[in-house]
């Protein structure tokens, strides 16, 4: 396909000159020796260890917790203080928890 129309033309001679120029601008590589990746781990990965096993211990005491609940709602036995209620929740709405 041949094109015939100049403007066309000599943006692409623009566009190929600029590539040149950048290509020339361009630092060679250089035979400096190639980069190694590290990992190093801090301290405060034995303490997030630490953390995480007990976020393990509470979701399971916490499961337990709901198995339970779900039983005694289930079988009838669960009943709500409503006073008691009401204060948790005035308490959480003082403590900006609830608005």
């Amino acid at each position: 396909m041949k094109v015939n129309r100049p403007e066309i033309i000599s943006l692409i001679d623009k566009i190929i000159k600029q590539d040149q120029v950048r290509a020339k601008a361009k630092p060679q590589a250089t035979s400096s020796p190639p980069r190694v990746d590290r990992v190093e781990i801090s301290a405060g990965s034995e303490i997030l260890k630490k953390e995480l096993a007990r976020l393990d211990e509470m979701d399971a005491s916490r499961a337990e917790r709901l198995s339970e609940l779900t039983r005694r709602i289930e079988a009838g036995e669960y009943k709500v203080e409503a006073e008691e209620l009401a204060d948790i929740i005035l308490q959480a709405i003082e403590e900006g928890r609830i608005s």
